[in-house]
């Protein structure tokens, strides 16, 4: 219990920084270049999760596939 705790307190600090950092960067380059810089970031962190195989995409889609089917 307690190590969720400080888990749950180091995620809400780093989301604190990475929004401060990001309000920065926003102030400083613009809001578009900024989204720009994290969208990459994200889709380079999502590569590279995959390839080190901590993410399937496979089964990720299936399962995306599973949960649409049972809205219709």
């Amino acid at each position: 219990m307690f190590d969720f705790e400080i888990r749950g307190t180091i995620a809400k600090t780093v989301g604190v920084v990475v929004g401060i950092v990001f309000a920065i960067v926003a102030l400083t380059v613009g809001f578009w270049q900024a989204f720009v810089v994290v969208l990459c970031s994200l889709v380079g962190w999502l590569i590279v999760k995959f390839w080190m195989g901590e993410i399937d995409f496979i089964d990720w889609y299936e399962n995306f596939l599973r949960k649409r089917g049972k809205r219709d």
